[in-house]
């Protein structure tokens, strides 16, 4: 059992270090807010590696402590060991999750997905011609190319909804038929 303890914590231990120094936490299972067409974060994962990594760590301690202390009963180090490594994983946890993850401003597959994206014409399409949208995305205004669905001449000013991209032009409808 001493021989769990110690490897679980030197191995959390190693491998938290190598976390912190090269900025790697890539075991973690990102979801969508729902709803929103991927322009949300649903928030870290419970499964991150820092908090997974704390917890082996801990449970690895303070096995090897409470062995060494005298403690005799191994269910009861174990239990023990369990309690205190998911409580530094929650710990951690929260750690990540509210101040770090809270800062993350990295850019996710799902910020790319426009379908549903509305915004107003800044350039008219005038027939089958290609016109420009702005449009607001996480706070920044953008622009894009975009066409008619139908190859219908819309005025510039014309709020619409991006329904689909095609080689890096947006295909749009004007937004009053979705109301």
């Amino acid at each position: 059992m001493m021989t769990l303890f110690i490897v679980c914590f030197f191995v959390g231990l190693v491998l938290t270090l190598l976390i912190t120094v090269f900025g790697v936490d890539s075991f973690e299972v990102h979801g969508d807010a729902g709803g929103t067409h991927g322009h949300g974060h649903s928030g870290p994962s419970w499964f991150n590696m820092s908090s997974l990594l704390a917890g082996v760590t801990v449970f690895g301690g303070m096995g090897y402590i409470l062995n060494k202390v005298g403690m005799t009963s191994g269910l009861l180090i174990l239990l023990l060991a369990i309690a205190a490594g998911l409580v530094m994983a929650w710990l951690f946890f929260l750690l990540y999750a509210k101040v770090i993850y809270k800062h993350d401003d990295s850019m996710r597959e799902s910020d790319f997905e426009l379908s549903g994206q509305l915004g107003k014409l800044s350039v008219p399409i005038i027939g089958k011609g290609i016109g420009e949208m702005v449009y607001v995305l996480q706070g920044t205004t953008r622009s894009i190319s975009v066409r008619s669905e139908n190859g219908e001449s819309l005025a510039k000013g014309t709020k619409v909804v991006i329904l689909n991209m095609s080689k890096g032009v947006a295909t749009v409808t004007e937004f009053s038929e979705f109301e």
